[in-house]
């Protein structure tokens, strides 16, 4: 293992792709690299016609269009798929900071496959439902800890914005904290009828808040740092809105667990937004464009794409439209 910035990752291939340089990301070798895959950009090991196929679709409308490999077709279990459906259809629209066109289960990280599957099995009102999504998060508790170095940068002095982000691995612990609010819901609230967290989750909810800044996620000028002028416009945008998108629920999940000063002592409560995640950390404009963004086949992406949403000036900054500037009306909501 390599520890880089305070984040543990396994040690990198001896020679990674041209992309992953540029973007100081990790390349987990090919031919293509994942990295490439989900960025839609042709991989510098792709070696063959397949490859090369693959790396030159150009955007997400393409990628919507995409078919997954037979092999994947072959293996995706029925119940999976319509786990995540259930999501996509009933949770995504509460919470949605994954970006649902051009979301691939067999191109995603295994932790975000599971939990998400935890809240579709939640949803999905079979018999022992609800008991089995609970047994699954158990598990993947377990695994968030037990990983804890791979992507925990709350205590790393090292950490910057230049590190790395994990950003699926975040979206999978926001899940899973989210579910854990959801389903300790009923019986879990404070009597000033803010959910409670147990001790282990609101550990994570901290660490996670923490790495997040310490990474600098949440400043704009970082995100766009971390793109240049030669990376195709929707690829940018759609990565830039996730991560927007992935701060405001981190944001709303720091407030619905607030403690609002009832003086209860009887669970766990989370600590104030405003020692956690204050209004004033969201230094990013408002996400842009939601039409676009729930856009999930090419005929919608191409009714939706206007003409200015992909003008990206990667040195302009937008100080001026940063949820930040509005910090002291948004803590008296």
């Amino acid at each position: 293992m390599q520890k880089m910035h305070g984040i543990t990752e396994p040690a990198l291939i001896k020679h990674a792709c041209t992309g992953c340089r540029v973007q100081k990301a990790r390349c987990e070798g090919g031919p293509p690299c994942s990295n490439c895959l989900r960025r839609r950009i042709q991989c510098s090991l792709g070696e063959n016609a397949e490859a090369q196929q693959i790396g030159q679709v150009s955007s997400p409308e393409a990628a919507i269009s995409r078919d997954p490999p037979m092999e994947s077709k072959r293996s995706r279990s029925g119940k999976e798929g319509r786990y995540i459906d259930l999501y996509f259809k009933i949770f995504h629209p509460y919470w949605p900071f994954i970006h649902q066109g051009s979301f691939r289960e067999y191109d995603e990280a295994p932790l975000l496959i599971q939990s998400i599957n935890v809240i579709g099995l939640w949803l999905s009102n079979e018999d022992n439902a609800q008991s089995r999504a609970i047994a699954l998060h158990d598990v993947l508790s377990s695994a968030i800890h037990e990983q804890t170095e791979q992507w925990d940068a709350s205590d790393s002095e090292q950490a910057c914005g230049s590190c790395f982000w994990p950003i699926p691995t975040y979206q999978a612990i926001l899940l899973h904290i989210i579910f854990a609010i959801l389903y300790k819901g009923g019986g879990g609230l404070g009597l000033d009828l803010k959910p409670c967290l147990s001790p282990a989750d609101a550990n994570l909810l901290d660490r996670l808040v923490e790495s997040c800044k310490r990474l600098r996620m949440l400043h704009y000028p970082n995100m766009l740092a971390r793109y240049c002028d030669s990376d195709l416009p929707p690829y940018v945008w759609v990565s830039i809105e996730e991560v927007k998108r992935f701060n405001i629920a981190l944001y709303r999940v720091c407030k619905v667990c607030s403690e609002q000063g009832s003086g209860t002592t009887d669970c766990n409560v989370i600590r104030g937004s405003s020692r956690r995640l204050r209004p004033q950390d969201l230094q990013f404009p408002l996400p842009r464009n939601t039409r676009l963004w729930n856009a999930v086949d090419k005929a919608g992406w191409e009714s939706a794409a206007t003409e200015d949403v992909f003008c990206h000036r990667l040195n302009d900054t937008l100080k001026d439209e940063w949820i930040s500037n509005s910090a002291h009306v948004l803590e008296m909501c």
